[in-house]
């Protein structure tokens, strides 16, 4: 069964991007985080069960790069999505230069983001 990690501060928006990519990605279970703390705690227990991790740039204090660097740390071979609603080139460029693999819009279609998650779970 794949998993995925989901970290977004907005539980709406968390919520129903987990309901999609559970229905429409080879991702069965998505286990959702609100923050970095809960990221922190909850990827421990996770360790090499998560297949992919979807991690919002735009979490509270600029924490969205720091997790991609801890989580690059702690799981480097596990995919790593990052998603913005930021237009800030150096804010993507510093994503990928962290260890992303993927940085999309959260204005990006649903279809664009189920196809970048199937790419990154699938290989």
């Amino acid at each position: 069964m794949k998993r995925a990690l989901l970290v977004e501060d907005h539980a709406v928006f968390r919520e129903a991007l987990a309901a999609v990519l559970e229905e429409h990605t080879d991702l069965k279970k998505t286990v959702q985080a609100g923050s970095f703390p809960e990221a922190r705690r909850i990827s421990g227990p996770l360790s090499g069960e998560v297949d992919l991790v979807v991690v919002d740039l735009d979490l509270p204090n600029g924490e969205g790069i720091s997790l991609i660097d801890y989580l690059r740390e702690a799981e480097p071979d596990v995919p790593v999505l990052a998603l913005t609603n930021a237009r800030n080139l150096e804010q993507r460029a510093s994503a990928l230069r962290t260890g992303a693999d993927e940085v999309l819009s959260t204005a990006s279609s649903i279809e664009k983001i189920v196809g970048v998650v199937q790419r990154l779970v699938c290989g």
